[in-house]
């Protein structure tokens, strides 16, 4: 939110990072790509003006498969993200199991409902409004398409069955404000007997965090590579 498909690269050090880790074997030999979202969330919009998802699944996945050296089997994939990114990761693990092998949302955008409610009118125009809808007051916000597309309603939702079909790295700061959110989740799929690697760090929602936890997030997603 509120960056690009460069900031990984310039704030983020992945390059360096990802090239040390695969030259000492830290990390298989993967190919990684960074797609620009905007503010879309990484969903179709409530509208249906913006189809991103439908952009990410049907066009952008086989293009990359297309262009790149890489292998097509739900095996050899895996999806990571931070905030609005980790959303989408899980969001993209959740709804499309058949294709994901593991997940690792970092400071994952997860609110409940309570939280939701109490964003500002100011940053749920500029940050919600386009994707969600327009601007509603208390449980009025919370409308079926919210619903749809709220992490936390998806996973108590989805059978164990589903849940199981992908492994999850979850990841988020002890001072994150988000860390409520991706604690809850942890706690429903623990509850489910879902196994999933929850991380909690000393950090905040910032990018000296996620530099220092993402190569144990490919290190988890390499695993299934094997």
């Amino acid at each position: 939110m509120g960056q690009n498909s460069s900031s990984w690269l310039q704030e983020g050090e992945i390059k360096s990072l990802v090239d040390e880790a695969i030259k000492n074997g830290t990390i298989l030999p993967m190919v990684l790509v960074m797609p620009d979202a905007g503010k879309t969330w990484y969903i179709n919009s409530f509208d249906g003006k913006v189809q991103y998802e439908d952009f990410f699944i049907k066009e952008f996945i086989p293009g990359m498969e297309k262009t790149f050296r890489i292998r097509s089997e739900k095996k050899y994939r895996g999806i990571a993200g931070l905030s609005m990114g980790g959303y989408g990761a899980f969001y993209y693990a959740l709804k499309y199991p058949e294709l994901f092998s593991a997940a690792a949302p970092l400071s994952a955008a997860v609110r409940n409902d309570s939280v939701f409610m109490k964003i500002t009118d100011e940053r749920y125009t500029d940050r919600f409004a386009g994707v969600f809808g327009p601007v509603a007051h208390g449980e009025n916000r919370l409308t079926p398409f919210y619903r749809a597309h709220s992490i936390i309603d998806i996973v108590k939702n989805t059978p164990v069955s589903e849940l199981s079909k992908v492994r999850y790295w979850i990841d988020c700061g002890d001072d994150d404000p988000l860390a409520e959110g991706n604690c809850i989740v942890h706690v429903i799929l623990a509850d489910k007997k879902v196994p999933n690697e929850f991380r909690v760090r000393d950090g905040a929602h910032e990018w000296i965090y996620w530099r220092s936890g993402i190569i144990n997030a490919l290190q988890f997603i390499g695993e299934g590579f094997r």
